[in-house]
């Protein structure tokens, strides 16, 4: 298995979002991917690509040198294909779970690897409506990627909670703020992953799941946060997908000073289950939920602020120039949570609707 890291410029940014595919009036899925792959144009068509369902795709950004021009690219994409929508009777909207669709109102692409997933995952990947986001960050070499990523394990619960925004499933409340996350970590081969001490420990492990036929490829480990090797990226997969340029903007910054502070330091290993226990309280409460540091439990919002403190002390934002756009958005940290204003909305009007409009770009 050719797990060779390419190398790739530090700092740099890709973002990808998961868009889905709505019926203007209703709301309910619209199977017309295939509407927009043959309205594209010749530059946005490489960015758009295809996924399982018929009603969704994914915007791909181009490798970019900042999390703003990603966050641009995004909303330039989104609005090219919400044109066109005009014209042929859909809309877009990031939505982390539809509040009411059913299996059977999703066409699935005829494609090999997802007739596979099918067989190996059963009802599993039949009830696999979920939209997320993922993002990028290039890192040097594989060692630092290595230390990068294992710094991220511990903070994986706070970018979950800031995009959290799925608690409505089958016109239910599930009572969660990230129930996507929970359909996710069905897979065998996904949610918080153990840590590493090197590259080659990481590859041996790949490795072992390609030998015996368990993996075809390093993209059939789908864990919260993974190393790209083919991209030199360390890739954050946990989070819900959102469309707010401010909130996408926001994490994509934290995520990059992140990375840019863990690639050279020496990281803390907590216990699996501790690392379990707050990915939980995130899942579960997202921004109002509690964070066990220690032998205590801290507010989630004051580990946010907490990490940004540590992150400007060494440094890390300065140096990145992101210390002015990072402190602009700090308000985010303390306003209501993405599931409460999901759930007052739909508290005010029993309308699962004018919740799905509220994702609609």
């Amino acid at each position: 298995m050719n797990l060779q890291y390419h190398r790739s410029i530090p700092q740099t940014v890709g973002m990808e979002l998961e868009v889905r595919l709505l019926d203007p009036k209703t709301f309910e899925v619209r199977n017309c991917a295939d509407v927009v792959f043959d309205n594209l144009s010749d530059s946005l068509r490489p960015h758009i690509h295809k996924e399982l369902l018929k009603s969704m795709i994914e915007i791909v950004t181009p490798v970019c040198n900042s999390v703003d021009e990603a966050v641009k690219f995004i909303s330039k994409a989104a609005r090219e294909i919400s044109k066109t929508g005009l014209k042929h009777n859909f809309c877009c909207a990031a939505l982390a779970l539809h509040p009411f669709e059913e299996n059977q109102d999703n066409e699935i692409y005829e494609d090999p690897r997802y007739k596979e997933f099918e067989e190996e995952f059963q009802a599993i990947i039949r009830n696999f409506l979920i939209s997320g986001l993922h993002i990028h960050i290039g890192v040097e070499d594989e060692q630092r990627a290595i230390n990068a990523y294992n710094m991220v394990i511990k903070y994986i619960p706070i970018f979950l909670a800031l995009s959290a925004n799925s608690p409505f499933h089958y016109e239910t409340d599930t009572g969660l703020s990230s129930y996507r996350t929970k359909i996710f970590d069905k897979l065998p081969r996904a949610g918080i992953p153990e840590y590493f001490d090197n590259y080659e420990q990481y590859c041996s492990m790949y490795q072992q799941l390609f030998d015996t036929k368990t993996i075809k490829t390093s993209k059939d480990v789908w864990w919260d946060v993974r190393i790209a090797p083919r991209f030199g990226t360390v890739e954050l997969r946990v989070c819900d997908a959102l469309y707010n340029p401010h909130r996408l903007k926001f994490i994509g910054l934290l995520y990059q000073a992140l990375i840019e502070y863990g690639k050279n330091t020496n990281v803390k290993r907590e216990f699996h289950q501790i690392n379990l226990q707050n990915k939980w309280n995130a899942t579960r409460y997202g921004m109002e939920a509690d964070f066990i540091e220690g032998n205590k439990k801290i507010p989630l919002r004051d580990v946010i602020k907490q990490l940004i403190r540590i992150l400007d002390e060494n440094g890390i934002l300065a140096q990145l120039h992101i210390k002015k756009e990072l402190h602009n958005l700090l308000y985010i940290i303390d306003e209501p949570s993405l599931c409460k204003t999901l759930r007052d909305n739909y508290k005010n009007d029993k309308d699962f609707r004018k919740v799905i409009q509220l994702g609609v770009i």
